[in-house]
This record gives structure tokens, C-alpha cells and sequence, in this order.
């Protein structure tokens, strides 16, 4: 997240071996006090290599000047202390095996809470190990404050009250507030943060399971006995009946009805694209054709109608006109 993704250069400095001729360089603000010298020594290169790589004739800086300062791997951006973390909040940093809803069990907060506090997220399931996240005191929204002017805007959008603000944030002066500042927005939804990543999700688990159970029945060419075969558009799914069927992807339901060419109580959801799942031997129907459907909402119950011999579900993967084998397209 950018908000943590400006290191000292100090902390990724590789010493630069003599030379103006880095392959790279990172931005320095010169701050009070620093002089050529104390700068260059600090990143343990010499002040006339510092004074060349920059066209200085002379070692007068002054405090707001930006320097470019030579060494090896370049990461660019200007080097600024990362803001800090509003008040009462905790820092994270995201270990192997750790989900999201992980962490928000460990904390006591909700999964949206952790949204709140981290509206950037770039997903809910598949974030690199070593994220720092930041874990809030409550549901709310975190903010990034542009400028101090902007305060009584933020307050009108999100509807908080000035009081509220003070409290959360610690705000005793308008001179404790500095651009930048991240500010904590308590009892605010993240509601555009949750519908960003609700469709990265959909993008990253394109299609989930609808029903957990055990496969009996693979996609292809299968033997019926008595020496005859069948294709088999799908896969079937066995389960108590009664089960959830879920949903495998956002859609909208084009069919939902008795089917006459053996799937019994039938649905099938149309998806962005023009793909359509199928759900096949329903013993109970919970959608109607028209109705928009989220991925993983329930949409039916297993049963065993149609030409079946026992309780389970027939799931059918259709795109681009087609049946096709489910089974690598399910998360």
C-alpha cells in the first residue's frame, strides 16, 4: 500500500562504490542542518561525488532543496517519512498463511473494519506476505487529509461530526494537522473500498465452488454400462439432500424451472461476457428468472429430480457457446 511504500533511503542504500556513474539514484530533501558533508557521509559516499552528481559548484544547500543521491539499484520517488498511523491504531505485517479474516478474528474487529482501515488494499485474498496493515480501534474509514482547508469538507461528505473527528484523531489545534495526515473517519462504511474489492475478487476467484461434496461424476466421455457411453457436459457433486447450491458467479438467472431433457429442477445464471453456469436436480428453487444473483448466494437446495440416481448436484460451465470442463476454472 503507498502509504507505506516510502522507506528511509538510508534503510535501502547500497553502498556505492566510488563513482558518479550509478546505475541509479534516489531523491533527498535537504532538511535543517544538513550540509553536503553530513549528507554524504551518511550514505557513505564521498561530498565531491554528491556535489558532481548534482552540478553544484559549491557546497551552499539549503533546507526544501532536492538532491539526487547515486548508488546502484534505483527505486526513485522523493524520500519522505511514511505518515503515521492515526490514533490508537496498531500495525500488522502480514506473515505466511495469515488471511484477512485471520487477522480480524485475532484483533476482535470485522473484515470491514480492516477495509476501513485500509481502503488501498489491492485484494482480499491474495495479498504478498510482509503487508503492513493497520489495524483500527473500531469500524470506520481512514483518510488521507489533502489540505488542511479540506478538514470541513471530509466532515460534511462523510457526515462526522467535528466532535467525533477531535476524539478519534486527537486533534486538539487545527496546527496538529499536517497535508497528508491520515485520518480515522469512525462509524464511516468503506463502501467504495468493499465494492472495488468485491469485483477484484470476482476477477481473482472467477468462479467458486457451488457445492462442496465429493465428485462422482467427471467431465467427458464416461461409460453408462451394457456397453453403451455418454458425454458428460459437467461434473456432478454429491450431498446430503437439502445442501445449499451457491452460486459460482455473479449473474443474472435466464432459467429457473423444470427442465424436460433430464436435469429435473434446473437453473442457469448468465455472467458478464455472455458465460452461463448450469445447476442441475434441484430439489427446491430459490431464484426466479430476472433476479440478480452475487457470487456465493444462495439459489437452491441438492435433490435428486430429473434422471438421477441419487441425491447431488450437475454443474455445467458454458462459454463462448459451449459446455466446457469445469473443474480448472473453480477456485
Amino acid at each position: 500500500m503507498k502509504r507505506f511504500a516510502k522507506f528511509s533511503i538510508s534503510v535501502c542504500l547500497v553502498v556505492l562504490a566510488g563513482t558518479a556513474l550509478a546505475d541509479g539514484y534516489a531523491l533527498r530533501r535537504v532538511q535543517p542542518g544538513d550540509t553536503i558533508g553530513t549528507i554524504a557521509a551518511s550514505y557513505r559516499i564521498q561530498a565531491d561525488v554528491l556535489m558532481a552528481f548534482n552540478g553544484l559548484d559549491d557546497t551552499l544547500i539549503h533546507p526544501g532543496d532536492v538532491l539526487r543521491v547515486p548508488y546502484i539499484a534505483a527505486t526513485g520517488g522523493l524520500v519522505e517519512a511514511a505518515p503515521q498511523p492515526p490514533k490508537d491504531f496498531f500495525i500488522h505485517v502480514l506473515q505466511s498463511g495469515e488471511s484477512l479474516s485471520h487477522i480480524a478474528s485475532l484483533y476482535g474487529i470485522s473484515v470491514n473494519a480492516l477495509v476501513g482501515a485500509n481502503p488501498d488494499l489491492s485484494s482480499l485474498d491474495r495479498l504478498p506476505t510482509g503487508v503492513e496493515l493497520l489495524i483500527p480501534p473500531s469500524e470506520g474509514l481512514v483518510v488521507t487529509l489533502g489540505q488542511v482547508d479540506d478538514l470541513e469538507g471530509l466532515m460534511r461528505e462523510y457526515g462526522v461530526s467535528p466532535l467525533a473527528l477531535a476524539r478519534a484523531n486527537n486533534i486538539r489545534t487545527l496546527a496538529d494537522l499536517q497535508p497528508g495526515a491520515l485520518l480515522f473517519l469512525p462509524g464511516v462504511e468503506p463502501t467504495a473500498a468493499l465494492e472495488r474489492l468485491a469485483r477484484v475478487r470476482e476477477e481473482e476467484l472467477r468462479y467458486i465452488w457451488p457445492l462442496h461434496g465429493r465428485i462422482t461424476s467427471y467431465f467427458g466421455r464416461r461409460n453408462l454400462g451394457l456397453g453403451t457411453s455418454g458425454f458428460h457436459r459437467g461434473i456432478d457433486v454429491a450431498a446430503p439432500t437439502g445442501s445449499a447450491v451457491v452460486a459460482a458467479r455473479s449473474g443474472t438467472v435466464v432459467f429457473s424451472g423444470w427442465s424436460s431433457s433430464g436435469y429435473g429442477y434446473l437453473i442457469r445464471i448468465s455472467h458478464q461476457g455472455g458465460a452461463e453456469t448450469w445447476y442441475g436436480h434441484h430439489s427446491r428453487l430459490l431464484v426466479e428468472v430476472g433476479d440478480y444473483v452475487q457470487q456465493g448466494e444462495t439459489i437452491g437446495l441438492v435433490g435428486s429430480t430429473g434422471i438421477s440416481t441419487g441425491p447431488h448436484l450437475h454443474f455445467e460451465l458454458h462459454e463462448s457457446g459451449g459446455a466446457i470442463d469445469p473443474i480448472a476454472h473453480l477456485n
